[in-house]
């Protein structure tokens, strides 16, 4: 749920930045900081979920 919250908070503030970085009030530089957070929030989120499917797929091969 951690990092859930994380990918979450992550993308508002990218996209925060992007809407400052449209109206003139944010550098491109923290743009781009701000969407390869979130991106890197994302791919981290993907990875444990790959993980859990991974683990419940060995647990239903086991013999009963």
């Amino acid at each position: 749920s951690n990092a859930m919250g994380d990918l979450s908070q992550s993308t508002r503030a990218a996209e925060t930045q992007i809407a400052a970085h449209s109206q003139g009030r944010a550098e491109l530089v923290d743009v781009v900081t701000s969407v390869a957070s979130a991106e890197a929030s994302l791919e981290t989120v993907m990875a444990v979920r790959d993980q859990v499917i991974q683990a419940y797929q060995e647990i239903m091969r086991m013999p009963i």
